[in-house]
């Protein structure tokens, strides 16, 4: 269902719910006056009410929208498939609505085009009321806006002084504005019986009003009685006009209850609080956001098993834990985290993630920042993009970020919290066979400041300095920077990712600007480009001390796991022996697709995480992500089966250090091999 049905749906359901309330709470008062004004709210507020933003939660300095983006299931990393043909055929449901709503639309405008016409053949008189027009060709007295028109034997009728205050009555009250809203209302909502009906009760409300003020202005009720008898029978001349002859039998039924009657308190309040509560769950309803893209050919179809001299789009994910520093020692909110650390969330992004074929044909590159909140339950909710490129990588990026797993929530004081992050994933199109500008962000050594962590937490303690209107004003935050260690050390390209405020902001780009040439990141052996990412956090609880300044800026890199320290980051990640090559050939032979699963053809992507001990040997496999027991159980073995590793080291020791691996399982590959034991191709 596309957006404007789903505004449309909304809008006609809160029209209805303002009619019921109107004929149960509001027409059993007969003011006539309320009751007017409660028809327009009825075509007025529909269209008002869907498009207020989602109700938020407060949450501490955060806005969390209490309703989740739903996104279609992903069907799997490999899938390949025709690509998707693009239709020239209009979407039929969408000509019949504007059809029809536009055959509405001009035929109000012919209306209003034929009082305008009347107007100009008429002949002019005047009367004790004001200006009128002979319209010979009417049947009956009718007015819009200030124009009453009337038939010239109407003038001679015995009640002509109650027709022309009746019909000044129109005029006074401006009841011709209220017909073109409506009339204009029900043209686009003609699909709802109640669009029309809305109409019809403002009609009415219209000719009671009119009445009233009649017979206040003469008490002669049996006389007008009488006279709206004399019209009975007669048609409106025009439907958007307000003809005298209208709603006769209603009129002469009202005529005999004029005075008000008491309105129910308690009616009046279960019906607006009716009303609200459909329009905060209607506000809640958003469409479903489909990607267009998914579909790829198999010529333009990106894997990461095809050779590197393939010119291949590249999507870069950023770490965002990598070399943090503080302004502060306020460790009391400790941030969410992705199960494994960054270095899962990249690998999860790259073997989900798809470059849309609309961007790559239209060479649309760059970065999108999303936003999305982590429940104290782990969950990620509320998911926006807050800086996109369009072309369908908005879309593709929250297609994946709806599959993440649940997070580590936040902790304050060592109690879970909602936390809310923005993160960026950029999109370039490059050739793999060339390195020399290519921009990293994952690589075999990473970037290093000269000195190591506590010589960084020395230089920022040093170059930053509060600024004095952020101190008066009290603004507190967190600062991320990006930039690029380049292959010589030097810093460029430093940006701000997210800031607090400009004074701040500009400190911390001048600080981050200010470090010195820093050790390269190399990917093979050779120094490479390395996107970076350094939250700073400027605080005022603690700037009194200097070194409990220093002593905060120290990045978690490690987690406790049965009662033991165990790193994610080092400085020197494990290593299987042979390298990634060897480490490919080994999983081939070991991984044998379960007959079971073959034969049910379930095919998709394996997450399993575990710890390399100091020895290299493998402890703790687990699955972080599965895709059901007997594939599970194949990728658990083979792991457990590795040989020993090169541990990882950290600041020159070796160490134990938690690792994860997505092992990919296609049946698509089992044509290529002589043999059925290589049948799972292992996700670099």
């Amino acid at each position: 269902m596309t957006p404007l049905f789903i505004y449309l749906f909304k809008a006609a359901i809160i029209n209805a719910m303002m009619i019921g309330f109107y004929h149960y709470a509001i027409r059993p008062g007969r003011n006539f006056r309320l009751m007017r004004w409660i028809l327009l709210a009825s075509v007025i507020l529909p269209l008002i009410l869907p498009l207020i933003p989602q109700p938020v939660i407060h949450q501490g300095e955060a806005e969390i929208p209490v309703y989740v983006i739903t996104l279609p299931e992903f069907q799997g990393a490999t899938t390949i498939t025709s690509e998707a043909k693009t239709s020239f055929i209009p979407d039929i449901r969408l000509l019949i609505y504007y059809s029809v709503a536009l055959l509405m639309l001009l035929a109000t405008m012919v209306s209003v085009l034929s009082v305008a016409r009347r107007l100009r053949l008429s002949k002019v008189k005047i009367t004790l009321y004001g200006k009128i027009y002979i319209d010979d060709a009417a049947v009956s007295p009718f007015s819009f806006f200030k124009w009453v028109f009337f038939p010239d034997k109407s003038l001679e009728h015995p009640g002509a002084d109650l027709l022309l205050r009746h019909e000044f009555s129109h005029v006074k009250r401006h009841h011709s504005i209220d017909r073109l809203i409506s009339a204009t209302f029900r043209a686009f909502f003609w699909f709802s019986p109640f669009a029309h009906f809305n109409h019809k009760l403002l009609s009415e409300v219209h000719e009671y009003q009119a009445d009233a003020d009649a017979i206040a202005a003469y008490g002669d009720k049996a006389g007008y009685n009488q006279l709206m008898v004399s019209y009975a029978g007669i048609a409106g001349n025009n439907p958007i006009t307000n003809p005298f002859s209208a709603h006769l039998k209603k009129r002469i039924i009202m005529l005999n209850h004029l005075k008000p009657g008491k309105l129910s308190l308690t009616a009046i309040f279960t019906g607006i609080v009716l009303i609200a509560s459909v329009a905060v769950f209607s506000s809640m309803v958003q469409p479903q956001k489909a990607n267009s893209t998914d579909m790829v050919s198999d010529d333009e179809f990106l894997s990461t098993e095809l050779s590197e001299s393939v010119l291949l789009p590249e999507v870069t994910v950023f770490p965002v834990g990598d070399g943090s520093a503080a302004i502060s020692d306020d460790t009391t909110l400790v941030p969410a985290q992705y199960p494994g650390g960054d270095e899962a969330r990249i690998l999860f992004f790259k073997n989900n993630i798809r470059y849309p074929l609309e961007a790559r044909n239209n060479n649309i590159q760059g970065t999108v920042e999303y936003k999305f909140t982590v429940e104290a339950d782990g969950k990620v909710t509320s998911v926006e993009i807050v800086s996109g490129i369009g072309s369908g990588c908005d879309e593709e990026v929250l297609r994946v970020v709806a599959l993440m797993p649940a997070w580590k929530p936040a902790s304050k004081g060592g109690r879970p919290v909602r936390s809310t992050m923005v993160l960026p994933v950029k999109f370039t199109l490059s050739n793999n066979d060339s390195e020399s500008d290519q921009v990293f962000a994952v690589v075999e050594n990473s970037p290093r400041f000269p000195g190591g962590d506590d010589a960084r937490a020395a230089h920022f303690s040093k170059v930053i300095t509060y600024p004095e209107s952020a101190r008066k004003d009290k603004v507190e935050g967190t600062v991320y920077v990006t930039f690029i260690v380049e292959k010589d050390g030097s810093i460029s390209n430093t940006k701000i990712l997210r800031g607090v405020r400009k004074d701040i902001d500009e400190v911390a780009l001048r600080a981050v600007s200010s470090m010195p040439l820093w050790e390269p990141g190399t990917q093979r052996g050779k120094p490479v480009r390395v996107q970076f990412n350094m939250p700073l956090k400027f605080s005022l609880s603690e700037v009194k001390s200097e070194a409990k300044k220093e002593s905060s800026s120290e990045v978690k890199t490690s987690t406790m796991i049965d009662g033991r320290e165990v790193f994610m980051v080092v400085e020197k990640s494990p290593g299987f022996p042979g390298g990634d090559d060897a480490r490919i050939a080994y999983l081939q032979k070991a991984l044998i697709y379960p007959e079971s699963a073959r034969k049910d053809k379930v095919e998709g992507m394996v997450y399993v995480t575990f710890i390399v001990e100091i020895d290299g040997s493998i402890s703790n496999a687990k699955i972080l992500r599965g895709i059901r027991k007997d594939i599970d159980e194949v990728a658990l073995e083979a792991v457990n089966s590795m040989p020993l590793w090169e541990p990882g080291t950290q600041r020159g020791k070796p160490v134990p250090v938690q690792f994860n691996m997505p092992l990919k399982f296609d049946l698509s590959e089992i044509k290529k091999e002589a043999s059925p034991s290589e049948r799972m191709f292992p996700e670099d």
